[in-house]
């Protein structure tokens, strides 16, 4: 039997999640021929979410598992599970990652004057090692993408620029993260970086920054120096656009 506490958790977790669908419908289209239908109807999602939880106790896991709704919220994502019909007919729950920013975030690959590409050496949480990578971010309130390229160029490079050239979109991961981000190509204006990350740019774990030739930068893909996502397809479609070229440098 549930406690209050968890009974208080479980109602908050769905009164999230109908606030979330008033104001992201989109999220919770079920497009025709959809491989997992999003349950809409309370006695649907009581039931997949009964079957799940018994699944987890069985497997050792809390019983929450099984609880559907809004289940994590900060100021840059929620986590949310779905309680879903599979094309068998099976009821069960599916997780996601949904940013808070309903333009999603950006990434910008940054261009010297003399169009070396700038790369910042970056320690990421989540992998636990540095990555050279483009600036990016989540997005801000009422922020497009390209006011989020700018801010985070600002942040991490410490350069001013407002004229982008906009390369695509991106969805990051289509197994767990709902929406998607936004690539850019800014012409710093400059031929030189400075010295040094700033305080602040050190605070958010940047140490240095790199200029390569683009001919240098193909090498560092092909090689595997470049493993970060955001990075890695920005240079596929600024190479695909012709904006890039693989032999300069």
């Amino acid at each position: 039997m549930n406690s209050p506490d968890r009974a208080t958790r479980k109602r908050a977790a769905l009164t999230d999640y109908e606030a979330l669908r008033e104001h992201r419908p989109e999220l919770f289209v079920n497009p025709s021929g959809a491989a997992f239908e999003i349950l809409l109807d309370r006695a649907d999602q009581d039931r997949a979410a009964d079957a799940m939880s018994r699944v987890a106790v069985a497997a050792g896991l809390p019983e929450s598992v099984g609880h559907i709704g809004v289940v994590y919220r900060d100021a840059y994502f929620c986590l949310v599970r779905d309680a879903v019909r599979f094309t068998n007919g099976q009821l069960g729950t599916y997780i996601r990652i949904v940013p808070a920013s309903v333009s999603g975030g950006a990434a910008v690959l940054p261009l010297l004057a003399d169009g070396r590409v700038v790369l910042l050496r970056h320690f990421r949480h989540a992998s636990r090692h540095w990555h050279w990578e483009i600036p990016r971010g989540f997005g801000g309130p009422g922020e497009d993408g390209a006011g989020t390229a700018a801010r985070e160029l600002q942040e991490e490079l410490g350069v001013h620029v407002t004229d982008f050239t906009y390369l695509g979109p991106l969805s990051p991961d289509t197994g767990l993260r709902a929406g998607v981000d936004h690539l850019y190509l800014a012409h710093l204006g400059t031929a030189e970086l400075a010295d040094e990350p700033s305080q602040d740019a050190r605070a958010e774990g940047i140490d240095a920054y790199r200029a390569v030739t683009q001919g240098e930068l193909r090498t560092m893909v092909a090689d595997g120096e470049i493993s970060d996502a955001y990075t890695l397809s920005a240079y596929a479609l600024a190479m695909a656009q012709g904006v890039l070229k693989a032999d300069m440098g």
